[in-house]
């Protein structure tokens, strides 16, 4: 398959550059945004635009939206289904869940095609593609960590370049609530590691500051023996403990204390099914409104998770987070990938049940070294099929 590439300061002009020279039957495989720049890679074979057309036409037949999907096999000839030949409108519903069975396949084929181009030109994005997948990161992140690689550049360098890249898009926030004070509301699901953070952060303060001026409270955690379990870290420390059945009691308790160097919140669960979405944005307002929200991500959730928990707490108000269980972690990409999606900074992680000493301060570089070597401790690999399905995520197809 024969492709060409065009930019552009924006999709209009570039569509205007690749009508011009192969008109409006032009087959864009995919797009791509950069810096302000449109780039559209076109197919521009005869073998291409005709087996598109010949999907075209089904698509007509079918009564549905015209696509054109670029087509070529890398074993063998694909023939159209029998099913979509004659223009019936009874069966179309069998005939579209064809065509998208098709469409699938064709795409696929089309990104193993990409990729082993990818593998010829490009072999050191390819092998750093290949890393980056083996770590974990989203795809997203991914790609936009490689722009910045040339054909030119040495695998080791790149690989410096780009890590470095990696943890330049850590967002860290300094230690500063042990060293500042204030009142901060740690949020989590249930076993995230969010009693234990807490218990870390107190431990810290007093270890620096001594135990005047800090106070520890229990709120909207309906959990038996919540507030027992804080009252004995309290008690350990000698920090005065308290507890509020409902988060919006919150503004009340604080103003009868008075002035108080540190407020630390201990929430209860969230991120339950069964949580009311209005009352849940009634209490992240009372968080937000009596000072900072951090919220505990452990390192063992799933990427995809980890992606979407992070992305929902960005959106109620979330300005900090905590990364837990670091020691039981097989890989870090989708927990650090999330992160940086949802543009949280991390300020402190734990990585066992020894406090304070297993709480830390967040560095990016030691994350950034951490994943890497957790990848190559637990020999997490990306196969062919996920890296092709990866380019597959990326096409965008036209007619």
């Amino acid at each position: 398959m024969k492709m060409q590439k065009y930019t552009a300061p924006d999709m209009r002009s570039a569509l205007r550059k690749v009508r011009s020279e192969h008109g409006p039957d032009a087959l864009i495989l995919w797009t791509r945004r950069t810096a302000g720049i449109v780039e559209l890679t076109v197919a521009t074979d005869p073998e291409a635009v005709a087996n598109a057309e010949i999907l075209t036409q089904a698509k007509r037949a079918a009564g549905a939206d015209t696509v054109a999907i670029p087509v070529r096999s890398v074993s063998r000839p694909v023939a159209v289904p029998q099913a979509i030949s004659p223009p019936a409108v009874a069966g179309s519903a069998a005939i579209d869940s064809e065509l998208k069975s098709l469409r699938h396949l064709l795409e696929t084929q089309l990104a193993a095609l990409a990729w082993n181009d990818l593998t010829r030109r490009a072999p050191v994005k390819a092998s750093l593609m290949r890393e980056f997948a083996s770590l974990g990161l989203d795809r997203e992140l991914g790609a936009s960590l490689l722009e910045s690689v040339t054909s030119d550049d040495e695998l080791d360098r790149a690989r410096q370049q780009v890590l470095a890249a990696f943890s330049g898009r850590l967002l860290t926030n300094d230690d500063r609530w042990t060293t500042r004070g204030g009142v901060l509301s740690l949020v989590g699901s249930s076993g995230s590691g969010k009693s234990s953070a807490v218990a870390g952060i107190a431990a810290r303060w007093v270890l620096r500051n001594g135990p005047n001026g800090a106070v520890l409270v229990s709120a909207g955690d309906p959990r038996f023996g919540a507030f027992e379990q804080l009252a004995r870290l309290g008690r350990l420390l000698g920090i005065p403990t308290y507890q509020v059945e409902e988060i919006e009691a919150l503004p009340a308790l604080l103003t009868r204390l008075g002035e108080q160097r540190l407020v630390l919140v201990d929430t209860g669960a969230t991120g339950s099914r069964s949580d009311d979405p209005s009352v849940e944005e009634r209490n992240f307002a009372t968080l937000r409104s009596i000072g900072s929200i951090a919220a505990v991500l452990p390192a063992t959730l799933q990427a995809t998770a980890a992606r979407q928990i992070a992305a929902r707490y960005a959106r109620l108000g979330v300005t900090a987070c905590i990364a837990t269980r670091l020691d039981e972690a097989a890989s870090l990409g989708g927990l650090l990938s999330a992160v940086i999606s949802a543009a949280l900074p991390l300020v402190y992680v734990t990585d066992g049940t020894r406090l304070p000493d297993d709480l830390r301060p967040a560095r990016s570089d030691e994350l950034v070294a951490l994943a890497v070597a957790l990848q190559e401790r637990h020999g997490n690999a990306a196969d062919e099929d996920l890296l092709v399905s990866r380019l597959e995520g990326r096409l965008h197809v036209a007619s």
